[in-house]
């Protein structure tokens, strides 16, 4: 996808696009690629059909046995199973708010990163509520779009035990964010840089 992304840029450019065309012409193609297929997933079920998303778009895959899948095409062919998605590392890839109803259904994830990637906004902080029923650890980290009101949606991940926040730019009020976090999700440790780590 990167590579088609840079010509396409390239061609965008020598014909002299207005930049909102541009922009809006990259949002476009960002949820093409990342926009669930209801026939697909009932097909070859949620976790492969998650597996799929995240992998197309540059990310990466744990397993419920272990494994880690960072290549598309590694992928088993459609006639044989494959384990429980487990983990997912979406950092510096494509992935973004449009795929995040492909968490529906996976009963086993329990780990989510997010680092520094530009598609990740406030949209995908609230559609992280869809994998709030297993979703026990989650780091957002150098994603430039995320702003406060993109943190304070977090309340919604009920069983969250432990939230990585640090290098959040877009963020003004990190300690007030955290404490309204905290006051709602109790058992979860919030956790973050150097400069500002919390107990």
């Amino acid at each position: 996808m990167f590579a088609v992304s840079r010509n396409i840029s390239l061609l965008l450019r020598r014909n002299n696009k207005p930049e909102g065309t541009v922009r809006y012409f990259w949002e476009y193609v960002n949820m093409m690629f990342n926009k669930p297929d209801p026939d697909r997933i009932k097909t070859v079920g949620p976790d492969r059909a998650c597996a799929e998303w995240v992998l197309r778009n540059g990310g990466k895959v744990v397993w419920a046995n272990g494994k880690a899948l960072a290549d598309y095409n590694s992928l088993p062919p459609d006639s044989e199973a494959v384990p429980k998605v487990a983990e997912i590392d979406g950092s510096e890839s494509s992935i973004s708010h449009y795929g995040f109803p492909h968490l529906d259904g996976c009963v086993e994830l329990w780990k989510i990163t997010l680092h520094d990637n530009k598609y990740i906004d406030d949209r995908a902080m609230k559609g992280l509520e869809h994998g709030k029923e297993a979703l026990k650890h989650l780091q957002v980290s150098k994603c430039v779009n995320v702003t406060d009101e993109g943190l304070k949606d977090l309340i919604s991940l009920s069983k969250l035990q432990t939230l990585v926040l640090y290098n959040l730019p877009s963020v003004n009020k990190l300690e007030e964010c955290t404490q309204i976090i905290v006051n709602k999700l109790p058992n979860c440790k919030i956790i973050g840089g150097a400069e500002k780590l919390q107990d």
